[in-house]
């Protein structure tokens, strides 16, 4: 496979970027009401990870499900607690694929999130531009109206990039990705959880 590749397509969370989605899910039921809308909280959150409501609605939506003593900043500080960080060596990894491979990345994400990472990146690594210093071209959710598992958004990725799949090696730690991936053509490997991806890609001699 790895003579075949020209494309590196990852998925940014529990493969770039550390995370912690059921400690973030706790700790937003942790401030809502016992009696919580949690449709209208999924629908919120899928809205918001597709740029269909601004962050002040997202926020909005939140505390319409919170107890009244819950504030915005509190509903800030519970979502972005799912971030936790960048081990230095999986940028070192990214700089040294880009040399041989077209480097992406596809990312459910949303604009608290990304602002987040913007500021981690700039203040524990002084990287003022983390697409432009690690991507090719970065795709993000919230900015293309559409998110994965959707076929649609691995074929706008694939025109936009002209990107072809059988050339394409994606890593994802979601499952349902994976397969929509794998049912349009591309290369894939389901990123498990407390898996390297750095060290695979070693194994791999991707680098």
């Amino acid at each position: 496979m790895k003579h075949t590749i020209r494309n590196l397509l990852f998925d940014l969370g529990n493969v770039i970027i550390d995370i912690d989605i059921d400690g973030t899910f706790q700790r937003l039921h942790g401030l809502m009401r016992d009696d919580a809308d949690m449709p209208a909280v999924k629908k919120a959150l899928i809205d918001y990870e597709c740029g269909h409501i601004s962050t002040e609605i997202f926020i909005n939506h939140m505390l319409r499900q919170c107890d009244h003593k819950v504030q915005a900043l509190d509903i800030i500080e519970a979502w972005n607690s799912m971030l936790l960080g960048i081990p230095r060596y999986r940028l070192t990894m990214l700089e040294m694929l880009r040399p041989a491979y077209n480097v992406y990345l596809l990312s459910n994400t949303n604009t608290l999130h990304l602002e987040w990472i913007h500021r981690y990146v700039q203040r524990t690594f002084k990287i003022s531009n983390f697409e432009d210093t690690y991507f090719d071209t970065a795709f993000y959710s919230h900015l293309l109206g559409d998110r994965k598992p959707n076929a649609s958004i691995f074929k706008h990725v694939s025109e936009e990039a002209f990107m072809t799949p059988d050339r394409t090696l994606f890593m994802d730690d979601t499952l349902e990705n994976i397969e929509v991936a794998k049912s349009l053509g591309f290369h894939t490997h389901h990123v498990k959880p407390g898996e390297e991806i750095a060290e695979f890609l070693k194994v791999k001699e991707f680098y």
